[in-house]
């Protein structure tokens, strides 16, 4: 695919709302789009990071095509009905699609979660979804939303991100 291609996925990630959000039943204007997401876990990995120990840039591209293959396959959540194995196959499908070759391998380091940028994009992923539904929690109470907020503590587990969070 050419660059063209890249970027028209990279778009359509702003029309394709975040299913969760409205599985829990968020009003559909107030859901966060795919992008939405994917630009505040990058921000978190430009800014936040460690940029004396991390390769800072390979978070920021990682953060940002990391649910690029949502734009080919939908937003896929656990009540999608889809495993966790035949959806990583499906993105994995999808990403190699949509570009390959870099955007693969990044879309493969951080699908293993192996090296150390992989890992703390997964957590900043995990962080902005807990931020996102602490916000929708106040916006909407009456809207359950604490299962987004269930299990955080086991699976982000830098300092700084957790200080983020116990605030």
């Amino acid at each position: 695919m050419s660059d063209r291609d890249i970027l028209a996925a990279a778009g359509k990630l702003k029309r394709i709302k975040r299913q969760g959000w409205l599985d829990a039943g968020i009003p559909r204007d107030d859901v966060e789009s795919v992008a939405d997401h994917s630009f505040r876990v990058a921000f978190m990995a430009a800014f936040l990071a460690p940029s004396d120990s991390l390769d800072v840039l390979k978070m920021v591209r990682m953060a940002l095509i990391h649910d690029l293959a949502d734009s080919v396959i939908g937003d896929l959540t656990p009540r999608s009905g889809v495993s966790k194995k035949k959806k990583a196959l499906m993105e994995e499908e999808a990403v190699n699609r949509i570009g390959g070759g870099e955007l693969l391998s990044l879309w493969r380091e951080y699908d293993a979660g192996q090296t150390p940028e992989s890992r703390l994009v997964r957590e900043m992923d995990i962080l902005e979804r807990v931020m996102q539904a602490r916000d929708y929690g106040q916006r909407h109470p009456d809207r359950d939303i604490a299962h987004f907020l269930r299990g955080w503590k086991k699976l982000i587990r830098t300092p700084q991100l957790r200080d983020l969070m116990d605030r």
